[in-house]
Order: structure tokens, then C-alpha cells, then sequence
């Protein structure tokens, strides 16, 4: 109980720590961000019969949007394209393709879908599209075909058009927005014409043509290498990340122990159970240290009384030290509990009582001497507030504490609040689209763990003085006793008049489950046990008591992306454009 740090505060910090690294390794975060574009496309167009044979080639990049696919808007002005097949290496390649009217063009296009409507992509990856446009009108001498219209969204890093099958008299190429002429040379290349853009930028159509003096057998032209992947850096971002985290969780223990070390007098756990403020030189131990120097001890610490080892040991105010309180008070005969744990009532001792505890049960109790548990009481409430407070300001007097003493703030508001704030901020962006950029990734692996060490190690910093640490031992060594009990013990209390007041330390301490079970085995009457451990009703009746001093809540009345159209640079059919779906 003096080591304040359980298990399940490592896990907590060892999930905070891992679950960077382990997004990361799973491609959720960190992979960069990178904005969605053309890598490359090769685009070549072979003469068939009065039309032309389109294959474009296409690496896009999808970089951190998830799509569908390869999505292609065709105009019909050379006939609705026909003979419309796909593929991938890479991707899903399944085909669709819907009639869509263009109000900008006033016409009909042809909307091709490639992907998977069930399945979405990121990253880059290839697609090879083949169609016919079936009315190119290659009998009337020449050609003027748009390539890509010039609402083409994306940059495309190279761009290359190649046409092969045709014997040109002379050639024409154009390339920007709608109406422009010139700008790019449909050269000769073998038995190719050739024109290559590094890069077509958004915006920009491509137009080509020429005067055609023969058709022949088109030359092959084979499909262009894959470009440059980029390089996965997973794996070193994933150790980087792991050891941010590690950094940070590992060295908020360390530095939460440290800071948190306890003040104790002489070398042995008998001068440090003993020792006091004033008894010379002290030596520092941290909780878990601390805890080690307990022993076990029959006797419950004099002059101290049960909510002083609950805050002794949880070094913190809380429902635990004001139950204690009340625990206390049953035992002393101060406030007499029903055997069925509903009703209080005024003790057979309460004339004994401090004139402010006989006020305060006055209060409490009021004209009727009596309060029934299990649905609210705002006096119960007022006077579980007034105990807060008073344990608050005794826990700050007392003089057990060097630094955070119950109540107080232990760690700096400031740093504490820009902490919070940071790591609300890095994980506001690593789930609004930013959980991909390496930066951010970076500074979640370390302010994540930082946080959970906070929140899990803060019960660690406050630093007990010799005083509070001999105190906090007597109580830890009683403890012990009451977890290891059997039932001679229990007997034993019994026949000295002290199973009350050891029932009232039982729940104090955390040890009422283990105290009852030796009480259970005990040679007690049942009618002694009946009223010598009402106190542990204050454990087992928990809930009735947080009904009743727990005011009631009130309670008030009260086209898809990548869809693109239209735009060639002038001249002829085709054109049209490209995106994602």
C-alpha cells in the first residue's frame, strides 16, 4: 500500500508507449504525407480503321487518400469508346463504365471506373487502360486528337505521347488551357512520333495532330518501367517512435520516483518506524523502499486514528479517509449503525464525543435522531464535504508531508496544463488527417507516454518528512497484520474489547475483505460479531452511503471525389479527363 504504482499504471504506460510504434508498423501513421498525383502516363495512339487506338499507361499516386481506383472521363465527339479493357498489377482493376451527360460540354461522355467500390487504395500504383474511339475520321486526311482536356486536376510528373501506325505530312501539337495554340513539337522518332512533358501541370491539355500521308503497320511500343517506389522507412520510424515513448514513459517514473522520495530516520526499518523530524540526520527512500521497511504489528498506531492511515498510506482526501472518519465513529459508539446497515442513529457514546463531532451528529441526524440510507440527504452531504475540507487542512498542518501533502497540488499547474494542452493538440492532428506526417507522429510517440507517465506516476511525488514516514510505517505494519489475520486473532481482539475498533481500521486500511474472512473463522458469538464489526458495514454498505451523500444529476429536455469532366486544349475528339474515384 505505500507504493502507490500498480500494475496496471506500467500497462498504462507501456500501451501508450507501443501503440505509436505499433500504428506505425501497421501503416495507420507516420507513413509522410504526400498529396494525391500522376507519376507518369504514356499515352499511344495506333490508327483502327476510321478510329484510333488509345493505351494509356498510368502510375498515380494516391499518396494518403483512400480511393477506389482510376477513374477516366472520355468525350463521345469520336464516338462512344468501344472495346474498353483494364488492368493492374497492383490494384483492383474491375471495369465500369456509365453514359454521363456534361453540361460544359453540352454532350454525353464516357465515365470509366477501375477499382473495387468494396475496397480502397492509397499509395502508388499502375493502371493500363486500352480503348477505341471508333470516329476518328482518319479517311478525312488528318488528324486532331485531345489527349487530356484542361481540367486535369493533378500534376503528372512526365507525360508522353507517343503515336505510332501513321506517316505525317507535317505535325501539330498544343499544349495549356482551352483555345491554346502551340507550346510543345509532336517530333519524329523512328517510326514514332514522340512529345514528352516533365511536368503537365494542373490545368494544361494536351492536343495533337497532323496531315497524315500514309497508315502502316504500327511499331511496338513497349510498356514503360515501373518509377521510383517510395522507400518505406517504417521500421527506423517505429524504433524511433518506441524509443520516444520510452524516453518519455520510462524517464517520468524515474524522475516521478525521485522527486517522490521519502525522508526516513536511522538505518533500520525499527528507527525509521520510530524516528521524527527532529532525531538528526535522515536518508531518502523511494514508496517502494519505504513499503519494505514494514513489518507487522498487532497493535494499532497510537495516537492515531483510522482516517489517518487511509491518508497515510493513499496520501491523498478522498471518499476512503471520510469513510474512515465515519467508520471511526461507529466504533467509538459515537453514531450507532443498524444491523442491517441502513439507518444511523445517535451512539450510546455520543455524549462523550467532542462537542463539535456532538454538532455535527446533531446536524447530521436532526430532530428525528435518525437518517435512513439509500436515497439522499443533503445533510449526510454537507457534513461529508465539512470532513473533506478538515482532512484537507489536518493532512496540510500535520507536518507528515515535505512536499504535496494530500490535497495540494503536486505537480506545477502550468507545466501540467501545457501538457495536456500539447498532447490534446498532437492528438486532435493525428486523427484529423495529420496521423500520417512523420512530425506529428514523432511528437505523439514522445508527448502520448509523456502524459500517461504523468497521470499514472503523479501519486509518486509527494515526498513524506521522517515524521509521516514513521507514521505511514505503523500504519503499513498494521495493515499487514490485518491482511495476514486468522481467526485467533480476531478472538484475541475480541477478548480484549478491540474487535470494533480493529473492524473501523479494517475498512481504513483496505484489508476489510481480508478481516472479515478471519472474523468469519473466529470463535466469536454471532451475536458479539453481529455488533463488535459494524463498522465494516461502512465497506459492504459502500453504495447505500455514496446514494445517500451524492446529490441526484438533473438532466435537461431537449460527386464523389475525383470526378472530373470536359476540357481539351482545341483542336479535335478525345480529351477529356482523369482523376480518382
Amino acid at each position: 500500500m505505500l507504493n502507490p504504482v500498480k500494475k496496471w499504471h506500467h500497462v498504462l504506460v507501456a500501451a501508450a508507449v507501443a501503440i505509436t510504434p505499433v500504428l506505425v508498423l501497421l501503416g495507420f501513421a507516420g507513413r509522410g504525407m504526400y498529396p494525391e498525383r500522376f507519376d507518369a502516363k504514356q499515352v499511344l495512339v495506333t490508327p483502327v480503321g476510321d478510329g484510333v487506338r488509345i493505351r494509356e499507361v498510368v502510375d498515380q499516386d494516391f499518396g494518403n487518400t483512400e480511393r477506389h481506383g482510376y477513374e477516366r472521363f472520355i468525350p463521345n465527339d469520336f464516338g462512344d469508346p468501344i472495346d474498353i479493357v483494364a488492368s493492374s498489377p497492383d490494384a483492383p482493376a474491375d471495369v465500369g463504365v456509365q453514359q454521363e451527360f456534361d453540361v460544359s460540354r453540352n454532350d454525353f461522355v464516357t465515365r470509366v471506373r477501375i477499382g473495387d467500390p468494396d475496397t480502397t487504395i492509397t499509395g502508388q500504383h499502375r493502371y493500363i487502360l486500352e480503348y477505341t474511339l471508333p470516329e476518328a475520321r482518319l479517311s478525312s486526311g488528318s488528324l486532331a486528337l485531345d489527349i487530356i482536356g484542361d481540367q486535369e486536376e493533378f500534376e503528372t510528373g512526365r507525360f508522353e505521347v507517343v503515336v505510332s501506325g501513321f506517316e505525317f505530312a507535317g505535325t501539330t501539337c498544343n499544349v495549356g488551357s482551352f483555345g491554346t495554340s502551340g507550346g510543345c513539337e509532336l517530333t519524329s522518332d523512328g517510326p514514332l512520333y514522340r512529345t514528352v512533358f516533365e511536368p503537365l501541370l494542373p490545368g494544361q491539355g494536351v492536343t495533337i495532330g497532323g496531315d497524315i500521308a500514309g497508315i502502316v503497320e504500327p511499331a511496338d511500343v513497349p510498356i514503360p518501367e515501373l518509377p521510383t517506389r517510395r522507400t518505406s522507412h517504417q521500421l527506423v520510424l517505429a524504433l524511433v517512435t518506441a524509443a520516444l515513448g520510452l524516453t518519455a514513459g520510462l524517464g517520468g517514473y524515474l524522475l516521478a520516483r525521485r522527486m517522490g522520495r521519502n525522508e526516513v530516520g536511522g538505518d533500520s526499518a525499527a528507527d525509521a518506524a520510530f524516528g521524527s523530524d527532529n532525531d538528526g540526520p535522515v536518508r531518502l527512500v523511494t514508496d517502494k523502499e519505504l513499503e519494505a521497511l514494514a513489518t507487522t504489528e498487532f497493535e494499532a498506531p497510537r495516537g492515531l486514528r483510522p482516517w489517518h492511515g487511509a491518508l497515510l498510506l493513499e496520501e491523498r482526501v478522498s471518499a476512503s479517509t471520510v469513510s474512515a472518519w465515519f467508520s471511526d465513529q461507529i466504533a467509538q459508539e459515537v453514531i450507532e449503525l443498524s444491523p442491517d446497515g441502513d439507518r444511523i442513529t445517535p451512539g450510546a457514546k455520543l455524549n462523550q464525543a467532542p462537542p463539535v463531532t456532538q454538532q455535527r451528529v446533531a446536524k447530521l441526524l436532526g430532530t428525528d435522531d435518525v437518517i435512513t440510507l439509500g436515497s439522499y440527504r443533503k445533510s449526510l452531504t454537507d457534513l461529508w464535504t465539512e470532513i473533506t475540507e478538515e482532512q484537507k487542512v489536518a493532512a496540510k498542518e500535520s507536518g507528515w508531508w515535505k512536499r504535496g501533502s494530500p490535497g495540494s497540488n503536486t505537480f506545477p499547474p502550468a507545466l501540467f496544463a501545457v501538457m495536456v494542452l500539447m498532447a490534446g493538440v498532437l492528438f486532435m492532428a493525428f486523427w484529423a488527417g495529420l496521423r500520417q506526417s512523420v512530425i506529428v507522429t514523432v511528437f505523439v510517440s514522445f508527448f502520448g507516454p509523456a502524459l500517461a507517465a504523468l497521470i499514472s506516476y503523479a501519486a509518486l511525488l509527494p515526498r513524506r518528512s521522517a515524521s509521516g514516514s514513521a507514521a505511514a510505517l505503523k500504519a503499513e505494519s498494521f495493515r499487514n497484520f490485518l491482511e495476514k489475520s486468522e481467526g485467533q486473532h480476531v478472538d484475541w481482539a475480541w477478548k480484549h474489547g478491540l474487535l470494533r475498533e480493529y473492524s473501523a481500521w479494517a475498512v481504513a486500511l483496505g484489508a476489510a475483505d481480508a478481516w472479515g474472512r478471519a472474523i468469519a473463522k473466529s470463535a466469536v458469538p454471532p451475536q458479539d460479531v453481529s455488533t463488535n464489526t459494524l463498522p465494516l458495514l461502512m465497506y459492504t454498505h459502500s453504495s447505500m452511503w455514496h446514494s445517500t451523500y451524492t446529490p441526484p444529476s438533473s438532466s435537461g429536455s431537449g460527386g464523389s471525389g475525383g470526378g472530373f469532366s470536359g476540357g481539351f486544349s482545341g483542336g479535335g475528339g478525345g480529351g477529356g479527363s482523369s482523376g480518382s474515384w
